[in-house]
């Protein structure tokens, strides 16, 4: 298969090669000359390459515009970049009242080649002024096409469809799309081909080759397509045929290349990162319905994200955006399905049955407690996140159970209002019920109060009780000193080639690569010639080899420590690994690491880098026989071979060994392979 590129990369090239063909391109925006290369990177290089014609300008949407605008009248083409999609609601009077008009409002057709680039989009936790999906804005608008930048599109087609219409057009890019790689060679997984349709293949149809049914049609444009393609997985899961057209332009809204895959569907779902009214989506059903009617077996269904600013918390951002739970949920239960002429007035059966249906009304759906692991027998309730008499929606995130290793979410599984059993920080068994769902309009109890201790049975105790994630932290080191009879050893190595990797290898790749990822790619390389380091030790005393490198790392979100697992670390390259890290980390920083994200660690980076921080010993965990420390990194001056003084990087790095296993030999032998492999 081939290697597909990163999205940032992937429209970096389309610029690169548009500027090469194009003596009169332009490129305009704050902060796009390098080395900045623009806030997400996308324009690095091209200042270098051509440097009278990639300007920085101060910080006016309006201006830049304008000024945008002037030299196309002249004949140039320009790519306007604004830093954020929510910030372009500046420039909306030179885009109404100059770009577009002037199009036709000389007596003659004039060019006005301009592109407005717009990052978009929820999900990186920056809050109500930048994350915004403003796409809707900007509908209906004369001589103006939107474009939106998808994985299934390749962005130089897409920079060639929008600038070829001779006409101001915009392209909005979801920003959660950057660091994701594309699809390409038509495969989506193992399951799923896609395909591009339509007379200048706008669309992009998703669909499962070996399907029969009939299929339910989800209409989902850029970063929204990747939700609406998990959703469309786990609905074929369930039985259901599901198809993602994602289209490259918005608007004017291609029906035509739609209509052929329209006949015989189940039905159409249009999905979108806005909030509802006045959206894309009502567009596209309107121009549905005058096209299509006799094809449409149901009303199409619009889901967007919820009617309010975005948040900047990741548990309070999830709520409001769209998700792939919406999208699924919407998939199995369609709101606007078939109804017979007269309905039939609903059975009131006996007294009996009217009592246990009434009974079942006020009790609603029972929240449960899954079973999570097979090691607790109890869960703590940790967090209530939904006040009790709360309305709460399906797929909605309202509470955090605490297992012995992670912090689980608990979603709604129905509309209605939430009713809380159990108050916080009390213990429930798998599969107990700690509250209840009800109809909407029905008034709960408050919350029942915490538990506390009899004054009249127990005096108060001194002092305040431990946290739950320091409790479980304090679990793991006692039994870590209690059951591993545990060795050190420090080295210092000399890191200053490995620091420049790390910098080559982001510039190249796009990811977010650094010392740490470099490190756990040495770690994992040292597998074969190791595997002592990497080895188990069983409570019978027998030793269990490591298939693979599977190397946990630390991650310190301040209310907690978590040890997320990178499995088979050695089949990654540097850039997919660091995507890795960064996406164990942000599951931490929002508490949505799974007990499946810290199953199965062979060896534990154990990151103690706090700035001034040289030397640390770390604590190894249950279950694993070696602990790398990787400290801050400080600068150290040097005598080199000939007598010159020369500076470097350095960091002292330690290994934690189990004893039983691993001997004071080995551990040097393998930091100092550790050392030369950072040699890079």
């Amino acid at each position: 298969m081939t290697r597909a590129e990163r999205m940032s990369q992937n429209l970096n090239r389309a610029l690169h090669e548009l500027f090469a063909a194009d003596e009169r391109a332009w490129l305009l925006g704050e902060d796009v000359v390098d080395p900045y290369g623009g806030a997400f990177k996308v324009t690095q290089g091209l200042s270098t390459a051509y440097p009278e014609r990639v300007l920085s300008t101060p910080l006016s949407e309006n201006g830049i515009t304008g000024v945008a605008g002037g030299l196309a009248l002249c004949g140039d083409t320009v790519i306007v970049e604004i830093m954020f999609g929510d910030f372009v609601g500046l420039a909306f009077d030179q885009i109404i009242n100059f770009l577009t008009k002037s199009v036709a409002m000389y007596g003659e057709h004039t060019p006005m080649r301009v592109l407005i680039r717009c990052p978009v989009g929820g999900g990186r936790g920056y809050g109500p002024t930048h994350s915004q999906s403003v796409q809707k804005h900007f509908i209906g608008i004369p001589h103006l096409a939107l474009f939106e930048l998808s994985p299934l599109h390749d962005a130089a087609d897409v920079l060639a469809a929008a600038l070829r219409r001779d006409e101001p057009s915009m392209l909005f890019e979801d920003k959660i799309l950057y660091s994701q790689r594309r699809y390409v060679d038509n495969r989506v997984d193992d399951r799923l081909a896609f395909e591009l349709v339509g007379a200048d293949r706008n669309w992009a149809r998703v669909h499962d080759p070996a399907a029969a049914a009939a299929p339910t049609l989800v209409i989902a444009p850029g970063g929204v397509a990747n939700r609406a393609i998990a959703a469309a997985r786990r609905a074929w899961e369930q039985g259901r045929n599901v198809e993602v057209l994602v289209p490259a332009r918005l608007y004017p809204f291609d029906v035509d290349g739609v209509l052929g895959l329209l006949d015989g569907a189940d039905g159409v779902i249009v999905a979108e990162e806005s909030t509802a009214g006045g959206t894309w989506g009502s567009e596209v059903a309107t121009r549905l319905y005058a096209a299509a009617w006799p094809l449409l077996r149901r009303p199409i269904e619009l889901v967007s994200s919820a009617d309010g600013i975005i948040p900047s918390a990741p548990h309070l951002e999830r709520p409001v955006l769209l998700s792939a739970d919406t999208i699924l949920e919407r998939i199995m239960h369609p709101s606007g399905g078939e109804r017979p002429a007269t309905a039939p007035a609903p059975r009131t059966g006996s007294p009996l049955t009217r009592s246990r249906q009434a009974r079942a009304a006020e009790q609603g759906v029972a929240v449960s407690v899954p079973k999570l692991n097979n090691n607790d027998d109890s869960y703590m309730l940790l967090e209530w996140l939904v006040p009790a008499g709360a309305p709460v929606e399906i797929g909605q995130v309202i509470a955090e159970i605490e297992t012995s290793k992670a912090i689980e979410e608990l979603t709604a599984t129905h509309t209605g209002v939430l009713h809380q059993d159990l108050a916080a920080g009390v213990d429930c068994a798998p599969g107990s019920t700690i509250g209840h769902i009800l109809p909407a309009g029905a008034h709960p109890a408050a919350a029942p109060p915490a538990a506390e201790p009899s004054g009249a049975t127990q005096p108060a105790l001194p002092g305040r009780p431990l946290p739950p994630s320091q409790r479980r932290i304090a679990d793991v080191v006692a039994a870590s000193h209690r059951e591993i009879p545990a060795a050190f050893t420090a080295v210092r190595v000399d890191v200053t080639a490995a620091l420049a990797y790390a910098r080559r290898a982001a510039d190249e790749t796009g990811a977010d690569v650094s010392l740490t990822e470099v490190v756990i790619a040495a770690v994992a390389t040292l597998h074969e010639r190791f595997p002592a380091l990497y080895a188990q030790l069983t409570g019978d005393g027998r030793v269990i080899d490591a298939a693979q490198p599977s190397v946990g790392l630390t991650v310190d979100v301040g209310t907690g420590l978590f040890l997320p697992v990178v499995r088979d670390a050695a089949k990654l390259d540097l850039g997919d690994l660091a995507d890795a890290v960064v996406e164990l980390r942000m599951k931490a920083l929002r508490n949505r690491l799974r007990e499946d994200d810290m199953a199965g660690m062979n060896f534990l980076v154990a990151l103690n880098n706090t700035p001034g921080v040289s030397y640390a010993q770390p604590i190894i965990p249950p279950g694993v026989t070696c602990a790398l420390s990787v400290p801050d990194v400080h600068r150290e001056v040097v005598l080199g071979a000939g007598g010159e003084v020369r500076e470097r990087m350095v960091a002292d790095l330690g290994l934690a060994y189990d004893h039983r296993l691993v001997n004071g030999a080995q551990a040097g032998a393998y930091l100092a392979a550790l050392s030369v492999a950072l040699q890079l």
